[in-house]
Formats: structure tokens, C-alpha cells, sequence
């Protein structure tokens, strides 16, 4: 027994100090309890913590492990750095590289279309304005504007007529603070002498209105009776004046809260215009799809598809300028411009000088007709067809004639017949082969 109680005694032993630790010593600490004084390297000695038996076998390894670790660790990190260091670097030499290789194949590109179109298109030519040329006055808002440019563009081969801007941007029917055209317009019209005028305005009436000190809602029955008195007033200017002019209605644009009230306002001007002896040009199917709606693209003035109208939807590219500018290029110059092709003294279809007056034209009994050539420049009273003079003969008409066909009816008896509608019906008589049949 009291070997096993010893054995005992010894793993008990063994297992508690592998427990707890054994006490750390030091020959310093020792030392200074001894002499009975404490430095500061036995303090740091003796606040260390025990080592316990596992730590002791174990920790070494465990310590150059995690040791191992933690440079490993720095050293991915470095790596990571330096890859990502070296891979900006490449890849901004990469993409310089490709910016310049891109930027040299565009110029490149850009000159060949330019040599291109060079070959292609005849350089403009522009022509001097004569003195005496007479001025085209434009005046209204930002659309009267854009109407200008095209217009300027659009006549730079004709040299009697001179485009004069002076529309403003803010100005309309309801902010008459800014400009108001009815007394502003007499003044202009003395100064400038225009022979023909272009009036284009009313994109900026969309807000509120001031009249004799009230503040009327837009689009309330207030607003617009008041609105239509502006209207009119404009009008009663322009018929007053004696110089011929065209009102140019607003086209559509991207929203459409905007188009209902632009089409309220294009009844309103045409109205104006109308009963004024003026034209008004209504541009909307010129700007929209086939249901009437906006549409941002559309055919130029050579018939190609290109973007008409900037992303806002409101404003014109130079393309929609030039398309806006068409539908009043042509009433101009068939006003005022006497160089122009638009300009004819008598447009009307003299029919009366092409049909023959004698009573003995009858198509149905003589087989002959009278042919109108479609492409005879006469017809409509110039002597040109497409600035060329065409030989068509002396005479203006020429004598066809057409086979009549005299449809007599067959000789013979009808009775019996399908067609025989005698009443009261008669006996057939038999022809011959019956006749003989008979006899037999």
C-alpha cells in the first residue's frame, strides 16, 4: 500500500505543476532578495508570467511558426503591392499606347471622310448681297432665331435678299415686360424698311399671366380670352403695315403637356394670320412621326435621315434649322426675289386654251382626241422646263386618233332567240337543217 499511495502521491505531483508551472527564478531576483534591494531589471524579471509545462515543450515551435506566418504574411502583402504597382503600370502604358493608336486612326478616318465629302461636295459659293437688296425682317422668340440661321443659310446664292434677326429668346405674348411686339414692331418696321416679314413666337407663353394688374392662370378661359386679344393685336400690326408676311406656327416638341397647349396656340395664329391677308405656315407634320407625335429624327432638306431636333427635345440641330428655314425659303422668293426659279408670272393651268372650241369635237364618232403633253413648260405659262427650253413641235397639241369600233347589230330574225323579248311570244321558224330534217 504505501507504494501505490507514493506512485500517487508523484502523478498528483506531477499533473499539479504541470498545472500551475513551475516558479520562475533568476539569479538577479534572487540576488536582490538576498542583499534586500530591487532594481528595475529585477521588477521587469519578476512581473513575467510562469511558464507552464505545456509552453515549455510546445511554445518554441509554436512561436517560429507563427513567426513564419507573419513574414509569410508581410510578404504577400509586399507581393500584392508591387503586382498591383507593376499592372497600373502596364496598364497605363497599355492604355496610352491604345489612346494614341485610337486617336491616330480617327484623325485618319476624319481626313478620308473630309477628302470625301471634298470630292463629292461643291465648295458654297457665296455671293455678295446687292446694295439695294431688300431685307427679310425675322423677329419673335428662340424658334425665330433658329428660323434666321437657316434662312441665311438657305439664301447665300441669291444676292437681292438680306435676312435681318432680331428675334429675343425670353420675348412672347405673355411676358410683355421683356417685349411687346404689337408696340414695339411699328418702331422696328420704320427703322429697318423690310420687304417681307417672318414672325415666329408664343414657345414661352406656357406660365403666368398679368393683365390689368390680375394674375391669371395658365390656360384658365381668363387666360385665354386675354391671350387671343394679344393675338390679334399682333395681327392688326402686321395688316397695317402693308408688307406682306408669313406666320410660322410651332412645331412639337418632346413633352406632351407642352404640344396641347402649341396646338391651341397654332389655331390662334392661324386664325390671326389668315384674317390679316398674311399666310400661315403650319410646320408640325414636318417635325413628327406619322401619328402626329414628336419625333426627334427625320428627313433634311436632300431627303436624309438625320437627328432634327438636341436631346432636351425643345431646341433645332443645324439640320432641323435648315428643314425649318425650308418652308419659308420658298414663299420669300416667290415674293421678292426676281433671280429665282420660284418666280412665275402666271402659275394658273390655262385649260380653256387647250381644249378645242368647235361643236364637231366628238371622240365617240371621228376616232380623234385631243393629247395635252404633261411635259409641255407652256402649260403653265414659262417657257423653260427645268432651265432647259425644250422643241416640241408648232402646235401646243396634236391630233391622236383612236380606233372606233362600230359594233352593228347582227342581221337576222330574233324569234326564239334568248335575247327575243317580243310579247306576246311568236313561233320560231326552222332553219334550214331543220327544215330539211322535217321534210324527210
Amino acid at each position: 500500500m504505501s507504494r501505490v499511495v507514493s506512485i500517487f502521491t508523484i502523478v498528483f505531483c506531477f499533473l499539479l505543476v504541470s498545472a500551475i508551472g513551475l516558479p520562475y527564478l533568476d539569479r538577479s531576483s534572487t540576488a536582490s532578495r538576498l542583499i534586500g534591494y530591487s532594481s528595475a531589471a529585477a521588477q521587469a524579471t519578476s512581473t513575467k508570467k510562469r511558464r507552464s509545462l505545456f509552453s515549455i515543450l510546445f511554445g518554441r515551435k509554436n512561436a517560429k511558426r507563427k513567426a513564419v506566418k507573419k513574414k509569410n504574411r508581410k510578404n504577400t502583402r509586399r507581393n500584392r503591392l508591387l503586382k498591383k504597382k507593376r499592372s497600373s503600370k502596364l496598364t497605363k502604358k497599355k492604355s496610352s499606347k491604345s489612346k494614341t493608336k485610337k486617336t491616330n486612326r480617327n484623325t485618319k478616318k476624319k481626313k478620308r471622310r473630309l477628302r470625301a465629302v471634298a470630292k463629292i461636295v461643291a465648295p458654297v459659293v457665296v455671293i455678295k448681297k446687292l446694295e439695294n437688296a431688300n431685307t427679310v425682317l425675322v423677329f419673335g422668340d428662340f424658334f425665330s432665331g433658329a428660323l434666321a440661321g437657316g434662312l441665311e443659310k438657305g439664301l447665300t446664292k441669291v444676292a437681292d435678299v438680306v435676312v435681318l434677326d432680331k428675334s429675343n429668346g425670353n420675348s412672347g405674348f405673355v411676358r410683355s415686360d421683356v417685349i411687346d411686339w404689337p408696340v414695339v414692331l411699328p418702331s422696328l418696321l420704320s427703322e429697318t424698311k423690310p420687304a417681307y416679314i417672318v414672325a415666329m413666337l408664343g414657345s414661352n407663353d406656357r406660365q403666368l399671366m398679368r393683365d390689368n394688374g390680375a394674375k391669371l392662370k395658365k390656360r384658365t378661359p381668363e387666360w385665354d380670352a386675354a391671350y387671343k386679344k394679344r393675338v390679334e393685336a399682333l395681327g392688326r400690326v402686321l395688316k397695317t403695315s402693308g408688307i406682306p408676311f408669313v406666320w410660322v406656327g410651332l412645331p412639337p416638341v418632346r413633352f406632351k403637356s407642352m404640344n396641347k397647349d402649341f396646338l391651341f396656340f397654332n389655331e390662334l395664329y392661324a386664325k390671326a394670320a389668315q384674317s390679316r391677308n398674311g399666310r400661315f405656315i403650319d410646320v408640325w407634320d414636318g417635325f413628327s412621326n406619322a401619328d402626329g407625335n414628336y419625333s426627334r429624327s427625320g428627313p433634311d432638306v436632300n431627303g436624309q435621315i438625320v437627328l432634327l431636333r438636341p436631346k432636351d427635345g425643345i431646341n433645332l440641330t443645324r439640320a432641323g434649322r435648315r428643314r425649318l428655314a425650308y418652308y419659308v425659303q420658298g414663299q420669300i422668293e416667290k415674293a421678292i426675289s426676281s433671280g429665282s426659279s420660284y418666280t412665275n408670272s402666271s402659275l394658273a393651268f390655262d385649260i380653256e386654251a387647250n381644249i378645242p372650241k368647235t361643236s364637231t369635237y366628238n371622240p365617240a364618232r371621228t376616232g380623234k382626241t385631243i393629247v395635252i403633253r404633261l411635259d409641255d413648260p407652256a402649260i403653265d405659262g414659262a417657257q423653260t422646263l427645268a432651265g432647259e427650253k425644250l422643241s416640241l413641235g408648232k402646235s401646243k397639241t396634236d391630233d391622236f386618233t383612236v380606233p372606233v369600233f362600230n359594233r352593228s347589230a347582227p342581221k337576222g330574225q330574233r324569234h326564239g332567240r334568248v335575247d327575243d323579248y317580243t310579247w306576246p311570244p311568236q313561233a320560231a321558224a326552222p332553219s334550214g337543217s331543220a327544215a330539211l330534217a322535217i321534210a324527210n
